[in-house]
C-alpha cells in the first residue's frame, strides 16, 4: 500500500521485465496493479506496484 501511494500519474517509473529492464510512464492506478506505458508508447505492462521504481532526473 505505501508503494502504491508513492505513485502519480505521468510519474516516469522503472522494473525489471521478462527481457531486461524497462523505462515507461503511469498512465493508470488501481488498487492492486498499475498500468505503465513503455516510453517507445508500444506496449503497456500491468505491473504490481512493489515491483516499481520511480525515475529521478538529474537536474
Amino acid at each position: 500500500m505505501e508503494a502504491l501511494m508513492q505513485l502519480r500519474l505521468g510519474m516516469k517509473v522503472t522494473f525489471e521485465g521478462r527481457y531486461g529492464q524497462v523505462f515507461g510512464i503511469v498512465t493508470k492506478i488501481n488498487r492492486k496493479t498499475v498500468i505503465v506505458l513503455d516510453e517507445d508508447g508500444a506496449k503497456q505492462y500491468k505491473v504490481a506496484p512493489v515491483l516499481l521504481r520511480p525515475l529521478h532526473e538529474a537536474s
